[in-house]
């Protein structure tokens, strides 16, 4: 695997790993950040969020099969040299018999494992994603963690109070307290029920997926509502209806306050959930058939002129930036800055293409000879990089509030939450982030003040890791040896993401990851008839407009099915080649040339917005692709990730032995000057803030504070470094010293040796 460095403003997760790749700032202040721990965590909370629409049932099962690998790896790790490198298979005997070994982390003793679902319903929709009277499939799941195999609920993840649980708990030998399920003691019936976890999480959900939002609500929202209520307004307005009481429930009996978190993302598409509460209520008008006084079919309305302006990059104006790109669903109201009527938009009073089969403003009109899903419809609707300049909307919620859902200390309750993508920074942050809570309510009372007045607990950012396996093309997660990359540079997300996707500038993307419903330019043209063409990831790229489930997207890439699918019944509405698809030629290149209805491939969209909090994540993120058969790589990747912290406070070797210094971060501290009044800290100098804001984003506007250095034996609260039987150099801390809550400790040193190998 090629070693590259990384300079994109995170902090280099290296404690407990020795290593020479360590990211450096080339020029000054010539310094290198590490993490580090007053002590390594020896729980584990693990959180699957797994997609459960259509299709994604082969790829819960290449999922299932990386499960055993992964777990075993926590239960009996690696030995590893005395670097902490070329790692071999644990002996059975703690590398005794491997000598000049270590184990690369004390064996896992204690591990929670949990699955939720994409499925949250149509999000107040009164028409998509509604279930039925038993959920029979499975379209709201709630964020509630799930029990469900092909035989039925595993009695070991049964909660013995009779509410709570729904959750695997890995407990051999802990002294811990049980939880409120039956423990395993054995791996192989472990990972066999877990297996059996995932596998049976179904391919039957909603189709609009709230793959984000999913692990948000369950780990994070302080006071996740209990349903959604529509009023009797024309057109109805939703509100958010109680507290649920069974998440609460379930994150009490699940998330320790001092365990590593990791959540594992599966997914085959993007992430496409709705604000209940946009625009005072009608967050659920993106996710219906009937968008209110449009033409049905799942069509939407159309953008003002001012959305299909070219961007301007230099300003980041023109397009969907500029603020009177605004839906043509309000034909009476004024632009905000112009002033203008929107109705008297050229957009508003025309077709799209100028065509004559629509209503004036929208997308197109049911009609005996046109399918309007065929010019519009919600297998399109969300998409990141156009739903703005589409529709003159974009009425989810800003990723930023996933990326700070895992690495701040609070968060908004529902009351406090803004529902403007654009304004998101000014709202309040009112409640202490359930994920970082000392304790957690058990869902008995669910006041304000239970739900929000926490105390913080000992889980710091850098102990949360968040491992997307989505769609994105495979070459853009390998280098030239066709290895994984677990940490991508700069270059490599710019092909991801494009230069600047907040702004709509996309320089530099791979045509893969564009999300289009036409060919895009750059991938390969069709050959001959049947002919799947020469793009080394999608064979070619289709007419989306011969769907037999309304227009659709190109894919980010395509895969080999282990077993191919016979589609001729029609049945199964997780198939790909039936209906149009079985009869045209450019359908979807996943069907055999020879027998259109025999499904030989797999498919996957851009997962943009999964792919943009991974990217904003930086080192606590590991992104993988679903177009593989194999998932143990990124798996792989996030233990080395948590074995960072799982190693406590080891540090490379080149680490100098002076200079360096101890910073505690206080994430929930704003005013720098007032701060660092606890015993043992003191202000840093502006040469150290200077280098912490330039190499780590996380920290531009928080509190840091220098610890004091002390003997290790002294009586004063300090840290000092010293040497160990597994460590190179060791953070120690002396007796009287004790983290403060809520804080991430960085060790910032003057750079001593080359980045690279």
């Amino acid at each position: 695997m090629k070693v590259m460095k990384r300079l994109v403003g995170a902090v280099a997760l290296v404690g407990g790993v020795a290593c020479s790749s360590n990211p450096t700032i080339e020029g000054p202040p010539p310094w290198v950040i590490y993490a580090t721990n007053a002590g390594a965590p020896s729980k584990i909370d693990l959180l699957f969020a797994i997609d459960n629409s259509p299709s994604m049932g082969d790829k819960q099962s290449i999922l299932a099969s990386a499960v055993p690998a992964f777990l075993n790896r926590l239960i009996s790790p690696n030995c590893v040299d005395a670097e902490n490198a070329h790692p071999v298979p644990n002996d059975g005997q703690s590398c005794a018999t491997l000598p000049g070994t270590h184990l690369e982390f004390a064996p896992i003793r204690d591990m929670h494992i949990a699955i939720v679902s994409s499925s949250l319903g149509g999000g107040g929709s009164p028409d998509v994603c509604v279930p039925d009277s038993t959920d029979s499939t499975h379209q709201d799941d709630g964020a509630h963690l799930l029990n469900r195999t092909a035989s039925g609920p595993l009695a070991n993840a049964t909660p013995k109070s009779g509410s709570g649980g729904n959750f695997l708990a890995w407990l051999p030998s802990s002294t811990s307290a049980s939880p409120d399920v039956t423990p395993y003691t054995q791996p192989a019936q472990l990972i066999s029920d877990f297996q059996s976890l995932v596998t049976g999480v179904g391919e039957t959900g909603c189709v609009l997926e709230a793959q984000l939002e999913s692990w948000y609500r369950f780990l994070i929202q302080p006071d996740p509502y209990a349903s959604i209520a529509l009023s009797q307004d024309n057109p109805p307005k939703a509100s958010l209806v109680g507290v649920d009481q069974t998440v609460i429930a379930m994150r009490h009996d699940f998330l320790r306050p001092d365990s590593i978190v990791a959540i594992v993302q599966l997914t085959d598409e993007e992430d496409s959930w709705s604000d209940p509460m946009w625009l005072g209520g009608y967050g659920w008008t993106a996710r219906t058939e009937n968008f209110p006084n449009g033409p049905g079919m799942g069509v939407g309305p159309r953008g003002t002129s001012e959305c299909d302006a070219p961007v301007d990059e230099t300003d980041d104006t023109g397009g969907p930036n500029d603020p009177d790109c605004v839906s043509c669903a309000f034909p009476t109201s004024n632009k905000p800055v112009s002033g203008t009527p929107i109705g008297d938009d050229p957009n508003c009073q025309s077709c799209v293409g100028g065509g004559t089969n629509c209503t004036n403003g929208w997308y197109a009109a049911p009609s005996a000879t046109t399918n309007a899903a065929q010019a519009d419809g919600l297998n399109v609707r969300y998409g990141s990089q156009y739903m703005r300049a589409r529709y003159g909307f974009d009425n989810q919620f800003n990723e930023q509030r996933y990326v700070d859902g895992l690495r701040l200390t609070t968060v908004p309750d529902s009351a406090h939450e803004v529902h403007d993508y654009t304004q998101y920074a000014s709202q309040e942050r009112n409640c202490t982030n359930p994920l970082f809570a000392a304790q957690l309510p058990d869902g008995s009372d669910t006041t304000p003040a239970t739900l929000c007045d926490i105390p913080l607990g000992a889980r710091t950012p850098n102990m949360v890791f968040y491992t997307l396996i989505g769609g994105v093309s495979p070459e853009l997660v390998t280098d030239a040896n066709d290895d994984f990359v677990a940490q991508l540079t700069a270059s490599e997300w710019q092909a991801i993401l494009g230069k600047d996707p907040t702004h709509y500038v996309f320089d530099g993307i791979d045509p893969h990851m564009i999300e289009s419903t036409s060919p895009r330019t750059g991938i390969e043209a069709p050959g001959p008839l049947y002919n799947l063409g020469t793009d080394p990831e999608n064979g070619r790229e289709w007419n989306t407009l011969t769907s037999s489930q309304g227009i659709d997207l190109e894919y980010a890439c395509t895969f080999a099915l282990p077993t191919p699918h016979d589609c001729s019944s029609g049945a199964d509405p997780s198939c790909e080649c039936f209906g149009t698809e079985s009869t045209t030629p450019d359908g979807p290149p996943l069907c055999d040339p020879q027998t259109r209805t025999t499904q030989t491939r797999g498919k996957a969209y851009p997962s943009i917005r999964e792919l943009r909090v991974a990217h904003d994540l930086a080192q606590q993120a590991v992104v993988g692709t679903i177009c593989s058969t194999d998932d143990s790589a990124p798996l792989g990747a996030l233990v080395d990730g948590m074995r960072t912290v799982l190693g406590g406070s080891c540090l490379p070797k080149d680490v100098p032995q002076s200079g360096c210094e101890l910073i505690s971060v206080f994430a929930s501290q704003t005013n720098q000057s007032a701060g660092c009044t606890d015993a043992g800290l003191a202000q840093p100098s502006q040469e150290v803030l200077e280098a912490l804001n330039a190499q780590d984003s996380a920290t531009v506007g928080e509190v840091a504070c220098v610890v004091d250095s002390v003997d290790c034996a002294s009586s004063s609260p300090g840290w000092c470094m010293t040497a160990s039987a597994t460590c190179n150099e060791e953070v120690a801390f002396s007796p009287a010293w004790t983290q403060p809550s809520g804080t991430q400790l960085l060790l910032i040193c003057p750079v001593v040796s080359s980045a690279d190998e």
